[in-house]
């Protein structure tokens, strides 16, 4: 008979798997699936890679009874034996009968007679029929044993106020985001401190009668009181947790991190910059805000070389220019990917390094979408004006001037774009970056997609082939 598979709870294990805590909210992202259902599939072996194609999805393993569910490229598990159906219950085996006894010894010569043997038990068997299994005990239908129901179809889908899950077509649970966590701070008044989170005052410290209390800055960042009755701090500045000078240090993506650094034996201002260890270059970044989403990107092009990338790049106009322009890779040395490697497979994940400097990587789809797609580019589509993304200084200019506003401080250069590892054409004209994912083209992954700035353009999401050479911009991971 076959395994009846039963879902209950659904909604609070998707709920565990979704859960936002703190002042950290989990972003979510929408798949491209149009349904979440569940499938099933006989071996763990055979399960597809959990990626944007299947984040939500929802897989029955048979082999090892467990169910699966594809979040931020991780399968993650729900079940056990508590997800098996119930199987129905065999039919009962009719008893045997007694054995007759045997006869009383006759006298010497005279066998007494054989007793008679007692009668079989009735055969039964069990046959599946359509809604169970029918049971029958010496042809005559004892019990039919019913299937049970099979468990609905369910979906989790993206919504503004967080995720909500459906099963057979009816809304079951909405799991909502956590609220972000608010700022607060301490500030020293005439009769005590007034305790202020968000733009609310929430509380405030009155000093004890007759100078009981006294209240001082603490070194940390905090008011320090000093009362009778013993000794306490009220911290008025923190970062995921920890309490920070900001005299001293300030917070980047939930870290505390000094304002002053050293690079390649120069001091630099980390509010604004950060350095690769690896070659000792310092570069400058910037803090986007889109949508409620923030993002912190490289605003300069790469410029790191090394004679073990496993792919070509060139400078944009001569080796005096990589400074100003940064480098221009392939997508195999950007992506750090051996060219020689099975191109019928996908290589780029969700976060990827890649050539990037450790804790940073290559700009995915969902980090594109935040900022570019926010403002009208559609994929393959040329929509956003790209007038917001272009540097201040650097495009030609013919009849009008090409330079652009650069809203967000990204500073897109026009450092050109460079073919089979050539050198570099139309430096000054087109500022082409890899990001997003890989595109299949005859059963093989030969290009990649890349965001391209024309002067005097719009913006365009397109692919290209794998040798082209492009700048890179890398992300921080947050």
């Amino acid at each position: 008979m076959n395994n009846i598979i039963r879902f209950t709870g659904l909604s609070a294990v998707v709920a565990t798997l979704f859960a936002c805590s703190g002042d950290e909210v989990t972003k979510v992202y929408e798949t491209n699936n149009p349904t979440v259902g569940l499938d099933l599939i006989e071996k763990g072996a055979e399960m597809p890679e959990c990626n944007k194609d299947n984040e939500g999805k929802l897989i029955y393993v048979a082999d090892s009874a467990m169910a699966y569910f594809c979040s931020n490229k991780e399968w993650l598990s729900f079940g056990g034996e508590n997800m098996k159906g119930a199987a129905g219950e065999p039919g009962e085996k009719g008893e045997t009968g007694d054995k007759g006894e045997k006869g009383d010894k006759g006298a010497k010569g005279a066998k007494g007679d054989k007793g008679d043997d007692g009668n079989d038990g009735e055969s039964c068997s069990a046959k599946t029929v359509d809604g169970g299994v029918e049971v029958s005990c010496g042809g005559s239908v004892v019990d039919t044993l019913v299937n049970g129901s099979a468990g609905e179809s369910c979906t989790a889908k993206k919504i503004t106020a967080g995720i909500e899950v459906s099963c057979g077509g009816t809304v079951v649970d909405t799991l909502k985001n956590g609220s972000s966590g608010e700022s607060c701070s301490a500030k020293v008044i005439t009769e005590g401190v007034q305790i202020t989170c968000g733009s609310t005052i929430v509380d405030t410290l009155t000093n004890g009668t007759d100078g009981d209390c006294s209240a001082e800055n603490d070194e940390n960042g905090g008011v320090k009181f000093t009362c009778s009755n013993g000794t306490f701090v009220v911290n008025n500045v923190q970062c995921g947790g920890a309490t920070y000078d900001p005299t001293t240090s300030f917070c980047l993506a939930g870290k505390v991190v000094a304002l002053k650094g050293e690079c390649d034996g120069n001091e630099i201002d980390q509010t604004k910059q950060f350095c690769d260890t690896r070659d000792g270059q310092a570069y400058n970044y910037v803090v986007v805000n889109v949508g409620g989403e923030s993002q912190i990107w490289m605003a300069q092009n790469l410029n790191y070389y090394s004679d073990k990338l496993k792919g070509g790049s060139v400078c944009s106009n001569g080796e005096e220019e990589c400074d100003a322009y940064g480098r221009l890779y392939s997508w195999f040395a950007a992506a750090n990917v051996d060219s020689s490697g099975d191109a019928s497979k996908a290589v780029l994940s969700r976060f990827h390094q890649g050539i990037c400097p450790d804790g940073w990587h290559l700009p995915n789809y969902y980090e594109l979408e935040n900022i570019f797609f926010y403002y009208g580019l559609i994929e393959g589509i040329t929509g956003a004006s790209s007038d917001m993304f272009r540097s201040k200084t650097g495009w030609e200019e013919t009849n009008v001037d090409n330079n652009g506003s650069d809203d967000f401080g990204l500073n897109f250069v026009p450092s050109g774009v460079s073919t089979d590892n050539g050198s570099a054409a139309q430096v000054g004209q087109i500022f082409m970056m890899w990001g997003g994912p890989e595109k299949k083209v005859n059963n093989l992954y030969s290009k990649a997609y890349l965001i391209q700035i024309f002067f005097n353009s719009p913006v365009t999401y397109m692919d290209m082939p794998k040798s082209t050479g492009a700048a890179v911009r890398c992300l921080m991971d947050n």
